[in-house]
């Protein structure tokens, strides 16, 4: 299950709380018991394993989480973002949309997640591309 769901943040590591609440929360509905979740914020993995949080914008939202979490045999781990370009993609793809979309199946992903989707399963390095921007004043 993949999701790509508009949300209003303050922060990235709120955005990455959110998430992680998010599909814990749909997992435990969905009755999955067992299940690992990849996280590419070192932050909020330190956050989740810790159960606490110095941030009082985040204590709350962390404390939800960490008691959802509870619910089910959740493993929390993180991974780099290099290593995780089908979720950075579908970030980005809900930071530019105003409506929520789930993707159960690999047919139902946009053709750039399912390429970035391929490269990891076949474990090639993905490149990112980074453009210059254009100096007009030279």
């Amino acid at each position: 299950m993949a999701f790509s769901v508009p949300t209003q943040c303050k922060s990235n590591n709120q955005a990455e709380v959110m998430a992680a609440l998010y599909v814990i929360e749909w997992c435990n509905r969905a009755g999955y018991d067992k299940y690992d979740l990849e996280l590419d914020s070192i932050v909020v993995t330190n956050m989740l394993e810790e159960k606490d949080t110095n941030n009082l914008k985040l204590k709350n939202i962390i404390k939800r989480t960490v008691n959802t979490k509870e619910e089910a045999e959740v493993s929390i781990s993180h991974c780099y973002r290099e290593a995780n370009q089908v979720a950075d993609f579908l970030a980005k793809l809900a930071s530019s949309s105003r409506n929520g979309t789930f993707y159960f199946s690999y047919q139902q992903l946009p053709k750039e997640a399912k390429g970035l989707f391929q490269l990891d399963r076949w474990q090639l390095p993905c490149i990112r591309r980074r453009y210059d921007k254009c100096n007009f004043f030279c």
